[in-house]
């Protein structure tokens, strides 16, 4: 069983083309997992994904714009709700000329 010198010669070249291929494939895949590529793929996609989200929150309210100011409203009467209860509660506090203001019902101050 002789072989023919221009077949091994022929795999010799397809082996190279191969491993040729292989480490090129290999070394874009290196490039691609490195740390920096890593953090900056995830911020594109992080930043598409805001970008996304706002395009839609502003069609929504373009669409329904009295909604939106209701649930704005909601949220910022929710996030002020411990100065509206100071305000509230300085109603029950009284005048009095000699100490000042004072609440009811405090103790320790005459």
């Amino acid at each position: 069983m002789s072989e023919n010198p221009h077949d091994v010669d022929a795999a010799r070249a397809r082996i190279a083309a191969a491993r040729a291929q292989l480490l090129g494939t290999l070394g874009q895949v290196q490039q691609r997992l490195t740390p920096s590529n890593l953090a900056q793929d995830a911020m594109d996609s992080a930043a598409q994904g805001v970008a996304t989200v706002a395009r839609k929150g502003a069609e929504a309210v373009r669409s329904r714009p009295l909604a939106a100011a209701g649930i704005a409203a909601a949220v910022g009467l929710v996030m002020a709700r411990g100065w509206i209860g100071d305000i509230l509660s300085k109603r029950h506090e009284t005048r009095d000329p000699a100490t000042g203001l004072k609440r009811k019902g405090k103790k320790g101050s005459s």
